[in-house]
């Protein structure tokens, strides 16, 4: 008997998807019937993301673009409606950490370059989408933020007013675009391991209630929830998966 995939027919553009929890959630949409753009800098890793993609066989797509670029966002989003006619999910997942420091030691070119990337460049991919999603009458949009926006102390001014803002950013989108059939919704991951993580260390970590980083695996798999018919009368939250680390105090002995 042949099984549908919860994204059979549905086209997923996904920024940040060339490693970490993009390339699990690219390859998990494709797993589901999804055809997937990717987009990033790395065509390399994104080719062997594709051929991963390929033996599911719904088509992939990478986009090569900068971020840092406004016209590199839209020529990303007409490049995908050129090749597949459509857009129905849009994955919002690029990001970059800052160092942590205190604001008196925080270099003004990196809160730029935080906001620039984590919040502006999502702002922007949304803002050229929409009027596509409108025209349809429906899509998905899901926001990558992090398990900051439920506590403070892990990132930088910088970091953590970027992962904030896209909390309140999605909040206003699905205020204004659930009425025209388009879900908002942000995915707020706790520690977990991908490459961007690979130098941060964090003793807090062992005292949260499941005491290990989580696995991209496991984030593409509640995406996938937010992307599907599964969570439609699901807008406008932020759900944090991250062990239970914000939880805050410690576990029972």
């Amino acid at each position: 008997m042949f099984l549908m995939g919860k994204l059979d027919g549905k086209v997923a553009l996904i920024f940040g998807g060339t490693s970490g929890i993009g390339e699990a959630t690219a390859t998990l949409y494709a797993k589901e019937g999804a055809q997937v753009a990717i987009v990033g800098r790395n065509e390399d890793k994104a080719n062997k993301i594709l051929d991963t993609i390929a033996e599911f066989g719904p088509t992939g797509l990478f986009v090569k673009a900068d971020l840092n670029e406004s016209q590199s966002i839209k020529d990303a989003v007409q490049t995908t409606l050129d090749h597949y006619g459509k857009i129905d999910i849009l994955y919002n997942g690029a990001g970059i950490l800052d160092n942590y420091d205190p604001i008196q030691d925080t270099d003004e070119a990196l809160f730029d370059d935080v906001i620039r990337l984590n919040l502006k460049a999502p702002w922007l991919a949304t803002k050229t989408v929409v009027p596509h999603m409108i025209e349809r009458g429906s899509g998905v949009i899901i926001n990558i933020a992090s398990q900051a926006t439920g506590m403070v102390g892990v990132g930088g001014t910088p970091y953590m007013s970027s992962k904030y803002g896209l909390v309140g950013m999605t909040r206003q989108l699905a205020h204004e675009l659930g009425p025209k059939g388009i879900k908002v919704n942000t995915l707020s991951p706790g520690f977990i391991d991908t490459p961007m993580t690979e130098t941060v260390t964090d003793k807090r970590l062992e005292k949260s209630p499941l005491g290990r980083p989580g696995q991209p695996d496991e984030i593409a798999k509640t995406a996938l929830f937010l992307a599907s018919d599964d969570s439609d009368y699901i807008q406008g939250i932020n759900l944090i998966q991250d062990g239970g680390w914000t939880l805050g105090g410690y576990p029972v002995e």
